[in-house]
Formats: structure tokens, C-alpha cells, sequence
């Protein structure tokens, strides 16, 4: 009877691992000008720095560093996350919001304001970028076109010498984050435009780019 009963504890941990690894995904969102990295694996979600924007790194801002932790329920997610001071480190504090993986989405919270004179929590407040963080889905890092997009002799790149800067936001303001070569083809338009920018991805790279370089 224990060796039936430690066999069904083994098939159904081996189960629950097996749906856990299955559902775990990255997908990029550019939040304020930086591209991050939202790891989704079962009900937790972390929210990484993959490529920070210009500004970040006196305070102590770099690639892979974790902005927020928690875990999603029913389409809602809740956790902390973290402002970053050059003197006084990381520090934490509660937000939520409505929450799709692939789509936009808004965290929100009371964002701690810190002293002038010290570390020391003086006020929390419901405005600004800190209490309510905005992240624009990009897509899957993951995300490859199939080898009939690749194929294809539409969707090229034109108008350009050598190459086309791809950026993490929908300007030419947003930080470069690779680049098409000029004439290649088979990109693969994904449905989020703004403005004369879309979003395009193109082997292991997706990104923005203005559509006024691109033939269909």
C-alpha cells in the first residue's frame, strides 16, 4: 500500500513539473524607454532590466536586474517591486494590476519617496512613473519567423544604405537594439503599430522599426 501510495505522490509531482516547465515563457515590453525581460513561469512573474535605458546605471541599474517579483491569479497580478537610489539601494514596495502575458499592461502602487537628507521613507505617493509602471509589449524573446516568412519577397527592408535600426520603442528616441541588413526580406509585421512605427521580428530579433523603411 506505501509503495502505491509513494508511486501516485511521484506521478503526480512528475505531472505538476512537467505543466510547470511546459508554461514557463520570456516576452519583451519596453517600460519608459528600457527593454525588459517578463519571465512567466506558472503563477510567478519576474520582471527583468534586459537593456536599460541611459540613466539607470549610477543607480545600480543593469542588465538582469530584477524589477519586480510576484504572482498572477485569475488575470491579476500582485508583488513587489523596486525604485533604485544611488545612495541608499533598492527599495521595495507593493503594486498590482490586471495582467495578459504578450500584451500591455499597468502596475500600480504607493511609491515610496525617500528623504533628501537620509534613506528614511518620508511620504508614498499614487503619481508619477514610479506608482504607476507601464510596460508595452514588444513580443515573445522566443519568437521566430517561420522559414515561409523567411522565404517570402515581401515585407523588405528599403531606403537605407547598409542598415536599419531596430529600437525598443516607437521613435527614434527609444535605444537601438539591433539592426535589419538593407534589402533583406521576409520580416514579419506583428500587430502593434503606433504612429509610422511597428513592431517586426526577424529571426531572434523584435523590436520597433519606422514603416517608412519598410516595402510590403
Amino acid at each position: 500500500m506505501q509503495r502505491v501510495f509513494s508511486y501516485i505522490v511521484t506521478v503526480l509531482l512528475t505531472g505538476w513539473i512537467l505543466i510547470a516547465t511546459a508554461s514557463a515563457a520570456d516576452y519583451l515590453y519596453d517600460h519608459n524607454g528600457s527593454r525588459m525581460r517578463v519571465n512567466v513561469e506558472g503563477n510567478k512573474v519576474k520582471i527583468y532590466y534586459q537593456k536599460p535605458r541611459q540613466g539607470l546605471a549610477g543607480a545600480g541599474v543593469r542588465a538582469g536586474t530584477l524589477l519586480f517579483d510576484g504572482k498572477v491569479s485569475n488575470g491579476y497580478l500582485e508583488g513587489m517591486s523596486r525604485i533604485f537610489n544611488p545612495n541608499c539601494g533598492e527599495v521595495d514596495y507593493f503594486v498590482y494590476g490586471d495582467f495578459t502575458p504578450g500584451r500591455s499592461f499597468m502596475l500600480n502602487g504607493a511609491a515610496p519617496v525617500l528623504s533628501n537628507m537620509s534613506c528614511r521613507i518620508v511620504d508614498n505617493v499614487y503619481e508619477g512613473d514610479n506608482a504607476n509602471l507601464r510596460f508595452s509589449a514588444i513580443g515573445k524573446s522566443s519568437q521566430t519567423p517561420s522559414s515561409k516568412t523567411n522565404q517570402g519577397g515581401a515585407n523588405c527592408v528599403v531606403g537605407v544604405n547598409t542598415s536599419l535600426n531596430v529600437r525598443v520603442g516607437p521613435g527614434a528616441d527609444y535605444g537601438r537594439i539591433g539592426e535589419l541588413p538593407a534589402n533583406v526580406c521576409g520580416l514579419k509585421i506583428l500587430d502593434r503599430c503606433q504612429d509610422d512605427w511597428c513592431v517586426v521580428a526577424f529571426n531572434d530579433l523584435t523590436g520597433w522599426v519606422s514603416m517608412r523603411y519598410i516595402r510590403r
